[in-house]
């Protein structure tokens, strides 16, 4: 991966999300951009949560801490079967669970993320964990019944931090989630968390599949453009019951 001394990085990157990054940008003191790559489209990725209360004002809320595989490996199936949750949570003193997120696959075509170590020093840190090896991107706010469940709840909106540009190319077609209330959500990753044999051919059909609420719909279109969605600070994503991820569009 190449690095420039501007810090313009080269992206192999959300999650939730999810992006690639040089160790060195986590000594950056001011905020950092990573440039886009354009070979990010269906290509694995897993996540480790690290679930712990953080102080929030005047209370206390719970986060998650992302930590991402892409653009260091692509998560093999044997290291990853091999994770130990308990072990993980020894690493982090304050870990309430640990959260295994994957493996997914990007729809995204490209992305940008821009981390600003005055707000959290440790983005684009690198770290090995038992068997491999993952960067830091972000937290997400963790729903209280999320830590009953082990995952989020599905069509429940969550908040993740984090200043993002995600592109969608006309090559590829969109998958949406549109809520009743006039929202819609664009897929950014698909799931092999509860369905093993969802594939990228399998997308279009999978509203026939989703357990949609009501008045909720789900729709695979094409684009005549590239759409890039920017996000600053803060971003809405949901998940359907199969732990597929979208990002709040309008």
């Amino acid at each position: 991966m190449l690095i420039s001394r501007s810090s313009k990085l080269l992206l192999t990157t959300v999650c939730l999300a999810a992006f690639a990054l040089s160790a060195t940008a986590a000594t950056a003191k001011s905020p950092i951009s990573v440039g886009n790559n354009p070979k990010m489209y269906n290509e694995r990725y897993c996540e480790y949560l690290f679930v712990h209360s953080a102080a929030d004002g005047a209370g206390v809320k719970v986060v998650g801490d992302v930590w991402n595989t892409f653009g260091l490996n692509k998560c093999p199936a044997a290291q990853w079967e091999a994770s130990n949750k308990t072990s993980l949570a020894a690493i982090f003193p304050g870990t309430l669970a640990v959260k295994m997120n994957g493996p997914r696959y990007w729809i995204i075509s490209s992305a940008k993320i821009t981390w600003d170590s005055r707000i959290d020093a440790r983005g684009g840190t690198v770290r090995q964990f038992p068997g491999l090896k993952m960067r830091f991107l972000t937290s997400v706010d963790v729903p209280a019944a999320a830590l009953k469940t082990g995952g989020m709840p599905p069509y429940g909106e969550t908040i993740v931090s984090r200043t993002t540009d995600f592109t969608f190319s006309r090559k590829h077609p969109i998958h949406e989630l549109m809520s009743p209330d006039g929202k819609v959500y664009a897929m950014q990753a698909y799931s092999q968390i509860k369905d093993k044999t969802l594939t990228l051919s399998k997308l279009g059909g999978l509203g026939s599949k989703l357990a949609l609420p009501v008045g909720w719909k789900y729709r695979t279109r094409a684009l005549k453009l590239d759409r890039t969605f920017r996000t600053k600070g803060k971003t809405v994503v949901i998940q359907d019951e199969l732990e597929n991820t979208y990002q709040l569009e309008k």
